[in-house]
């Protein structure tokens, strides 16, 4: 923009007496004077006319909140202990304070206190509002398992009311790395086993099913890991025979020989306990054996050769519980130690000639009892 001013005589400029022509030059000055105020603060009334974050009302700035490092768009969340347990984590009358510094540029009154909500996501992952309005939240007996998120959008009220983007934190606990607030969720004060995957390290044979589905085959090696409705990090495990099947720090069961075993998942003062007790317990064998040398080395160690269904119930038939080694354990019965592509099974299949099953896919075969195949015991 360009200024020019105006002489006051180029334009209906006339004689004027003394006293005229004093007025006249007085009046121009002040007319420059405010024509100049003008230009200079045009920069301020622009920005002054900002769009706000979410109204679109055309009337100052959007207000934006600052945590204590002076980020915008960020607040901070405090913990105080409230003394019920000794271990760290958010627990029942823990005390929440929220904290931050509004600015939005013109000193507006704020009024983001009434938009703050605290959350609950339970463990169905369903969400209702534990308090409105307030900077401070005391963790409740109701809260127990709860995630506790915040929401709260920052506003002014002076002049035409504004509002900036919300802020929403679904987990307070991991908002801010390194802050006093221990991983969520609410100590839960129970304990329940919810589900176990077989195989879990076998991306091709894994199967995860109810924490009551009762495994029926079992065998040196093999694995499962079992799951809690607890966050992994605050459970201990336990095995009541770690000759029977151990147990590491995050649930994963690894069975080593025959017999019931009663794992326990502890949370604080709560525990649950899941048995395991395979009732067909295999051992591999070592070296490809005829039909008849595989049987008398199952029954010089107390055991006996596996019916073909208690080996396999056909071409890829997965099912826990099932009635078999490979329904229930699938190709990660070649993860251990073992022989041969097939096992022996005590089943016939006409004279001299006996079933086995693939160990890569479960289906159904038979050979002369001559030939030498990998074979399988199961203990009595």
């Amino acid at each position: 923009m360009t200024l020019r001013l105006i002489n006051p005589c180029d334009v209906n400029c006339h004689t004027l007496k003394h006293g005229d022509v004093m007025k006249s030059k007085f009046k121009n000055k002040a007319r420059i004077a405010l024509f100049i105020a003008l230009l200079i603060n045009t920069p301020f009334l622009v920005n002054a006319n900002e769009m706000t974050g979410r109204t679109g009302a055309v009337s100052g700035t959007p207000p934006v909140l600052y945590n204590k490092d002076n980020e915008s768009g960020h607040i901070d969340v405090v913990r105080k202990r409230g003394g019920i347990e000794d271990d760290d984590q958010l627990d029942i009358n823990d005390s929440l304070s929220l904290a931050w510094r509004f600015f939005d540029g013109e000193g507006d009154q704020e009024i983001t206190l009434p938009s703050v909500e605290w959350i609950c996501t339970d463990t169905s992952n369903s969400r209702h509002v534990l308090a409105t309005g307030t900077l401070e939240y005391i963790i409740s007996p109701n809260d127990k398992a709860c995630t506790i998120g915040v929401n709260l959008t920052p506003k002014t009220l002076t002049g035409a009311p504004q509002e900036n983007t919300a802020i929403e934190i679904a987990d307070i606990s991991t908002y801010i790395d390194n802050d006093s607030i221990p991983d969520g969720p609410v100590n839960p004060h129970s304990i329940n086993m919810t589900d176990y995957t077989v195989a879990p390290n076998n991306a091709t044979a894994r199967i995860t099913v109810p924490a009551n589905a009762k495994l029926m085959t079992a065998f040196s090696g093999a694995e499962v890991q079992l799951e809690t409705d607890n966050i992994p990090d605050e459970v201990t495990w336990r095995s009541s025979d770690d000759a029977v099947a151990t147990v590491s720090d995050t649930g994963l069961v690894t069975f080593k020989g025959k017999g019931a075993v009663k794992i326990t998942a502890r949370h604080n003062e709560q525990s649950v306990s899941m048995t395991l007790n395979p009732q067909l317990f295999f051992v591999m064998g070592s070296t490809n054996k005829t039909w008849d040398d595989a049987k008398t080395e199952c029954e010089g160690m107390g055991g006996r050769l596996p019916t073909i269904s208690e080996l396999s119930d056909g071409t890829n038939i997965r099912n826990v519980p099932g009635n078999g080694l490979w329904e229930e354990w699938g190709q990660s019965i070649q993860d251990v130690r073992h022989t041969g592509v097939v096992f022996w099974s005590s089943s016939s299949n006409g004279a001299n000639s006996y079933l086995y099953a693939y160990l890569s896919d479960g289906h159904l075969s038979s050979n002369r009892s001559t030939v030498t195949e990998g074979f399988a015991c199961i203990l009595n």
